[in-house]
């Protein structure tokens, strides 16, 4: 080996030792030390308002960023290892939390202060970095007084009454879709009256609209009947329905906006459209409609769906993979979500062994707690 190659040998040894002490990850970091928040807040559950919890100290050594977590507690707890509830910061990393009073009154309901009561709340942040999290020895008090509201939040809700689409027989399952939020799709037929049972256990509760203010007991509320069906979208943090009127459905490929699937309503929460013709967007073969653009065999799709007439996109969530699936995903790859309508966002990838075929599409609103898109019955063409 001669000199040349020896001292370029040394050269790299020599940048690497250096790169691998420059760039090493530091994980060090210290936790606030100063707290912010309103001493009292008298909660409106349909305030506009927002309230704000701050902090300030600590950080990262190395001047990069923190997680932030706020955690609540009853008041007078010492111990905050077993919080009612535990909320990111503001996009994860700033250091403050911005809270409707919606959202306040729900924690205040966990912390045991029932409407028309006042009471405290007590605060603090935990600080994570590279999988390690402190807590702080600093917590702050928030006295509420909350306004009149439903505690007896039930843990399934259904819609009955004349005018559901079973006439009354039996009562039309909601989905919880978030804490306090219970949404159903139904058609509402005859009378338009309508009633809202809940269930704690054995124990069966009402609810009623008085005015635009939901509450608790024996009553019911009115819609005007309608072909299409209706998303009705209950929520006790705001003690407010809301109904939205859902129509034309289908299922479209991403990149020429062509139908897949016109899906109607058949009742149950499901939209279906059956014997639906899939063939993948592909330059070769004319007759499946290619942008003079593509150059590849195309397979994105999503639903389309007008609320109130408004075309929305009923798409695959942020976080779900957006590869093509090769079969055993969980049911949560096919959960649907609403969005803005953009042409290149929320879309899924169709299964390959799809291509050429017919199928059943459906959408039901309501299975196993989530709103989902499934493909069945599927045959050659």
């Amino acid at each position: 080996m001669n000199y040349l190659s020896l001292s370029i040998m040394a050269a790299v040894l020599l940048l690497l030792n250096g790169c691998t002490k420059d760039y090493q990850l530091s994980t060090d970091f210290t936790v606030p030390t100063e707290l912010s928040s309103p001493a009292k807040v008298e909660l409106d559950v349909t305030s506009p308002n927002n309230i704000a919890l701050s902090w300030s100290g600590g950080g990262a050594n190395d001047g990069s960023y923190v997680i932030y977590e706020v955690i609540f507690a009853k008041e007078g707890t010492t111990d905050l290892s077993e919080p009612v509830e535990r909320i990111k910061s503001d996009f994860g990393a700033q250091a403050k939390l911005t809270l409707t009073h919606a959202a306040l009154n729900a924690i205040a309901r966990k912390a045991g202060i029932k409407p028309g009561e006042t009471g405290k709340i007590s605060w603090s942040v935990l600080t994570s970095k590279g999988g390690d999290v402190k807590d702080m020895d600093l917590n702050n008090d928030i006295e509420v007084t909350r306004g009149e509201g439903i505690d007896n939040m039930p843990n399934s809700l259904y819609l009955y009454g004349a005018g559901n689409e079973s006439s009354g027989t039996q009562g039309s399952l909601f989905r919880k879709a978030a804490d306090g939020v219970y949404i159903v799709y139904s058609k509402v037929a005859g009378s338009g009256e309508l009633e809202l049972k809940g269930k704690i256990g054995e124990e069966e509760f009402g609810y009623y609209l008085d005015g635009t203010k939901l509450k608790e007991g024996a009553g019911v509320m009115n819609l005007t009947p309608n072909a299409n069906p209706y998303r009705i979208t209950v929520d006790f943090n705001t003690l407010s329905v809301k109904t939205e009127i859902i129509s034309n459905v289908r299922c479209i490929w991403g990149a020429t906006y062509d139908v897949i699937g016109q899906l109607a309503y058949v009742g149950d929460g499901k939209f279906v459209a059956a014997n639906s013709a899939i063939r993948f967007i592909d330059p070769s073969k004319p007759e499946t409609n290619p942008p003079g653009w593509l150059s590849w065999i195309e397979e994105r799709y999503y639903f389309i769906a007008a609320v109130n007439g408004a075309d929305k996109c009923w798409g695959r969530m942020d976080g779900v993979s957006s590869e093509r699936p090769t079969g055993g995903e969980p049911l949560s790859f096919y959960e649907i979500g609403e969005f803005t309508w953009s042409q290149w966002d929320h879309l899924w990838k169709m299964k390959g062994d799809l291509n050429s075929k017919r199928a059943t599409i459906t959408v039901n609103t309501n299975k196993e707690n989530l709103m989902v898109h499934e493909f069945s019955n599927i045959t050659n063409l």
